[in-house]
């Protein structure tokens, strides 16, 4: 790694906090289990002008995931759970919409998103903070992907993996810190203490106007996918590790047991990216002809992104606090570069180019999709519209039609409806185009009886029914 390979990294960070409008970054690599090369720009509290330190904690969130199967690997090892135990006989109260997940789905297929559930992300998002209470609501979900039929991303499957941990004898809260402090890392997973810490504070939303606080949210129902929280110096701790085969968390073959592909995934668009497949923990794919790990995480208000190159025991990290912003990867991938001592590809354009582009299409949909309803009939009178309803995995919305403009609540969404030609309803938040929904209704005595909306799924609708 020559001297200068960072001296740009500094000017990188400014370009990309301005691009992006992300009020705080922090990136770092490691070579050789040492950190390299740590940088921060901007602020972690945007309204008091606090900078981004490398010490200051953020959400690492879906990188949770991958700590997560490392406790429960742990676990493995000692003999305390397998990989092929029953979930559903591990875990009290747990039963799937599908019979055969319910009779075969396993610790293993639930680490590897497979039980045949959709999403899910619409139950727990301002949803039940007890895990048991979010275990429930998992018989009414549909597993429309059919079990064992493919990978289907899912934070659910992570709420019973902490409950299979708890059956275990182990919290999971504490299963995390055994895990992570022999390599130096004090993991924040609650949400009190996160709050309570000089940390770094969330923006949103996705895209390119001026950020916005995040409001926080507890975590709890579904920490084991996204409670983890830390600075970029112990990210880059763990980064250093997971360089290093995993040293100082799972013994070798444990560790090669979790990081091995298993899923295969569709190519990226970009050339140095080849052969992208998904592990029991995390991600890998071949970064310019060689091995790379990938973890990532993102959510509301911040993201994170993890690379390593185990065969030269190097790696790299970042942390945003911005909604679902690429800068995290483009960061990520720009370190990782410079640590190898490459050329670093343009990731800073491709990443500004690639969001430019969907966020138009995105756009572009809405418009035709707002143009089709100038011309359409709702399904009934709007008075007809109107009232409360319920699922009981999502729970409750409204729809409201104050001043004669239908308008759907679902927690803190809010939604405007819209009638299309096709007698289906569409709801769209508006100020963003991250929330489009299509609703069907049912109509009885002039007025809809039920609503079949998928928040997750749009394949496999779910009936809202009026509640009296």
């Amino acid at each position: 790694m020559g001297n200068d390979s960072f001296r740009d990294v500094d000017a990188l960070l400014g370009r990309v906090a301005a691009d992006h409008q992300v009020p705080g970054l922090a990136a770092a690599t490691t070579v050789d289990g040492e950190v390299a090369h740590v940088a921060t720009y901007g602020w972690r509290d945007l309204a008091r002008k606090l900078p981004m330190t490398p010490d200051s904690p953020s959400r690492w969130f879906s990188i949770s995931k991958a700590i997560t199967v490392l406790a429960l690997a742990r676990l493995v090892e000692e003999g305390e759970i397998g990989w092929d135990d029953p979930v559903c006989a591990r875990v009290p109260g747990l039963r799937f919409a599908d019979p055969v997940a319910t009779e075969r789905a396993t610790v293993r297929d639930c680490v590897l998103h497979r039980t045949g559930l959709p999403a899910g992300d619409w139950t727990w998002w301002q949803g039940p903070s007890d895990p048991a209470a979010l275990v429930a609501r998992v018989a009414h979900l549909p597993c429309s992907a059919g079990f064992r039929s493919g990978f289907f991303y899912q934070n659910l499957h992570f709420t019973i993996l902490g409950e299979v941990i708890r059956s275990a004898g182990t919290d999971w809260h504490q299963a995390v810190r055994d895990l992570l402090g022999p390599i130096g890392i004090r993991p924040i997973t609650r949400l009190a203490d996160f709050v309570a810490a000089d940390r770094v504070l969330g923006y949103g939303p996705n895209g390119f106007t001026p950020p916005n606080p995040a409001a926080d949210f507890d975590f709890e129902a579904i920490a084991p996918a996204s409670a983890v929280c830390g600075s970029i110096l112990e990210l880059a701790r763990l980064s250093a590790a997971v360089a290093d085969g995993g040293k100082g968390l799972l013994p070798p073959e444990r560790w090669r047991e979790v990081t091995r592909p298993v899923w295969g995934q569709p190519a990226p668009i970009w050339p140095e990216m080849r052969q992208p497949s998904l592990a029991m923990a995390g991600s890998s794919l071949a970064y310019r002809g060689e091995l790379a790990l990938r973890w990532a995480g993102g959510w509301q208000g911040y993201t994170a992104h993890l690379l390593a190159l185990p065969e030269r025991r190097i790696s790299a990290c970042a942390l945003v606090n911005r909604t679902a912003s690429p800068t995290s990867d483009l960061l990520a991938f720009s370190m990782l570069d410079r640590a190898a001592d490459w050329d670093p590809a343009p990731w800073e354009w491709r990443f500004l180019e690639d969001k430019r582009r969907m966020r138009k299409a995105a756009e572009s949909r809405r418009a035709k999709r707002l143009e089709a309803a100038r011309s359409a009939a709702w399904p009934c009178g709007v008075d007809g519209l109107v009232g409360w309803f319920e699922h009981p995995a999502y729970g409750p919305f409204e729809v409201s039609a104050d001043g004669g403009e239908p308008r759907l609540r679902f927690r803190d969404t809010d939604l405007a409806l819209f009638p299309q030609s096709d007698g289906s309803v569409l709801a769209d938040s508006m100020d963003t185009v991250d929330v489009v929904w299509t609703l069907r209704p049912e109509i009885g005595d002039g007025r809809v009886t039920a609503w079949l909306l998928g928040p997750d799924d749009p394949s496999a609708p779910c009936r809202f029914g009026r509640m009296p």
